[in-house]
């Protein structure tokens, strides 16, 4: 299934990035101002640069919430999945249901990647993953195969993951971006396709646009 993976590097953020939440509906304006740190909040207006840029989604109302927070298209097409990570966001559209999770590629693999993959992989998974040549890489590998499944299953971290276990019926595809992994899951194989839109690069259409619409 063909998913294309909207990716939008934080890096290149403006200094004055909160001075543009306009841009964005208000869902992610609030999330983009809450007392989280400023990676995160960076991530969420992001988030909601790229919902705006890619699919015109700049009212509340366009979009509507799973259980667990999993947000959709009101119209219901196409499918959408969100994640970021302090470096990148990431906005996947699939015509079917999809999930996608980022996950920087730690400097190297210790306790704290330990414990979290052994919260969530079965012991010859976890065995397998610190066997490899990059533990580091196969951590971050496992960790957003994880979390992509969850959320496309829609339950997130409400599903019982421990021993390995994980919904059945969806398959999963990785691609490295910037020392990240992203990883979507789709119910058919996922044949990813990756743009690249920076920051000030959105931010400029967007308010190109919405000059436009006030003339």
């Amino acid at each position: 299934m063909h998913v294309d993976l909207h990716i939008m590097p934080l890096t290149d953020a403006p200094v004055d990035w909160a001075s543009h939440l306009r841009l964005v509906c208000p869902r992610y304006q609030g999330k983009a101002t809450t007392k989280a740190p400023e990676p995160a909040r960076l991530g969420e207006f992001a988030a909601g640069l790229l919902l705006a840029s890619v699919l015109g989604v700049q009212s509340d109302d366009a979009l509507v919430l799973g259980p667990e927070g999993k947000p959709e298209l009101a119209t219901g097409f196409p499918h959408i999945g969100l994640s970021h990570d302090d470096g990148i966001a990431v906005l996947a559209v699939a015509p079917d249901v999809v999930g996608v999770d980022v996950e920087e590629v730690p400097a190297q693999y210790g306790r704290l990647q330990r414990d979290a993959l052994r919260r969530v992989l079965s012991a010859e998974e976890l065995a397998k993953t610190e066997a490899s040549p990059d533990p580091a890489m196969a951590f971050a590998l496992a960790w957003t195969r994880v979390e992509a499944v969850l959320k496309a299953d829609g339950r997130g971290f409400a599903f019982d993951v421990r021993g390995g276990q994980l919904p059945q019926g969806w398959q999963t595809a990785h691609t490295l971006v910037d020392g990240h992994a992203v990883t979507c899951a789709t119910r058919e194989e996922p044949a990813p396709l990756v743009h690249r839109l920076g920051m000030r690069e959105a931010i400029s259409l967007l308010e190109g646009e919405q000059s436009a619409h006030k003339h």
